[in-house]
């Protein structure tokens, strides 16, 4: 006589085997990851609205320009602006920190708003098709080997749980492209830099596979140049490779120099002045009057005119993380520098003794000394108090990338630079932009 199993009995027999695929599912966390994993989705704006996302084809990689905890308040939060949020957050689902430590920002499963206007292989709007993962740091300074090895580690679980080849991660810059607008009429890719053309190591992320060229320029959908070269090494570009970026970079902007378009045709006759602006390839500017040789100007220089008053500028390296402002000098004087504002209360300047003064504290400016730093709509705010490195219970002023820091060795950062807020030294001023 045949006797059927109870039906109580498959259903544990399947629970049994449910849980153990839940179970192999895990072991990687088992294996040395899961202490690493911190959940912050607790800190998600409430505005953001959790929405599931139905189909998801590729991982993309950023990286976040910021230090951990300004990044981690922008992804989870929003961007602020004017000390208002202007995004709802959702901007990436993990964050790796340069400890290795994984943050969940948000659950995978849902969409993030962390693409930008994309487009890959004709498919536009990259967010509703992808994971953002964010590596703490920035696109030209090497990410660390625990970063790395974090970040392979979550590949290889994202490229097993949503069957993604290694083809289909992509980093921002191959993706984001710059629709249409008054100073271009067609899309052009190129509007993002993460993480980082010649930065990010592709092998050391456990990528074995490369996409070489861009199939959205081939195709004729965006302008670009078609050859997108390997993080591994530098290759360099032959001469009708060359000649296209140039032509390129002046269709992008009409007062970049290339092999036709030289500094006079640009400028004219304010070519060598003062407020002519020279941004070479490198990131370095030079003042038309700074420039001895005029025949070793690179192509691809930018050329801004009737410059009157110098921004500040953060200068990022392996070594160095600080913002630079400009400096009085003969040629540069605080009224060139700071305009209407360089006797009022928003205009500071940094002595190089180390003082700070206000505009409106100055009454003989002659005696301004030479290389003071100018910072032009700031007020000063007092120091920050917090036993949390990541400020966390800090207004949002205090991690703003317009917020700067004067250390009593001083050098200067901007509030998203700030790596551990419970370290700032005593003394330190702090200065907020004005709205």
């Amino acid at each position: 006589m045949r006797i059927a199993a109870p039906t109580s009995m498959s259903q544990g027999r399947r629970r049994f085997i449910i849980h153990l695929a839940l179970l192999f599912w895990a072991v990687p966390s088992i294996q040395g990851h899961a202490s690493k994993i911190i959940d912050y989705q607790r800190y998600l704006n409430p505005r953001f609205s959790k929405e599931i996302r139905h189909e998801t084809r590729f991982v993309i990689v950023h990286s976040t320009e910021s230090s951990l905890p300004s990044a981690l308040r922008t992804l989870s939060r929003g961007k602020v602006r004017y000390g208002h949020y202007v995004t709802r957050g959702g901007h990436a689902h993990y964050l790796i920190a340069q400890n290795g430590a994984i943050y969940r920002i948000l659950d995978p499963k849902y969409w993030a708003n962390h693409a930008g206007v994309s487009m890959w292989n004709g498919l536009e709007d990259l967010s509703n098709y992808s994971i953002g993962v964010e590596l703490e740091g920035y696109h030209d300074v090497p990410f660390g080997e625990k970063q790395y090895r974090s970040l392979k580690w979550l590949l290889d679980v994202l490229k097993k749980r949503y069957e993604i080849e290694d083809r289909n991660v992509l980093e921002h810059y191959r993706i984001a492209y710059s629709a249409p607008n008054r100073f271009h009429k067609e899309r052009l890719r190129g509007r993002k830099l993460d993480p980082g053309a010649d930065n990010f190591n592709r092998l050391k992320a456990g990528l074995l596979d490369n996409p070489s060229e861009d199939p959205d320029i081939i195709a004729g959908r965006i302008r670009g140049r078609p050859s997108v070269m390997p993080a591994a090494g530098h290759v360099e570009a032959s001469d009708e490779e060359t000649e296209e970026e140039e032509n390129l970079s002046a269709l992008q902007s009409p007062n970049v120099i290339s092999a036709t378009r030289t500094a006079w045709k640009i400028a004219g006759e304010q070519y060598k002045a003062v407020m002519t602006v020279y941004s070479f390839p490198d990131g370095t500017s030079l003042r038309g009057d700074q420039i001895e040789d005029w025949s070793n100007i690179p192509a691809g220089t930018e050329v801004r005119m009737n410059v009157i008053e110098a921004k500040e500028k953060k200068l990022i390296s392996p070594l160095r993380a600080e913002v630079l402002f400009p400096e009085v000098s003969v040629s540069l004087s605080p009224w060139k520098i700071a305009n209407a504002l360089y006797r009022s209360s928003f205009a500071f300047y940094l002595y190089p003794d180390g003082s700070l003064h206000a505009g409106n504290t100055i009454s003989d400016w002659s005696a301004v000394p030479l290389r003071s730093k100018v910072l032009v709509a700031y007020r000063q705010i007092s120091q920050p108090r917090t036993g949390n490195p990541l400020g966390e219970d800090l207004e949002d002023l205090y991690l703003a990338p317009q917020t700067i820091y004067i250390f009593p060795n001083l050098t200067i950062k901007s509030g998203d630079q700030i790596e551990d807020f419970t370290k700032i030294p005593g003394g330190t001023r702090v200065l907020a932009k004005v709205e």
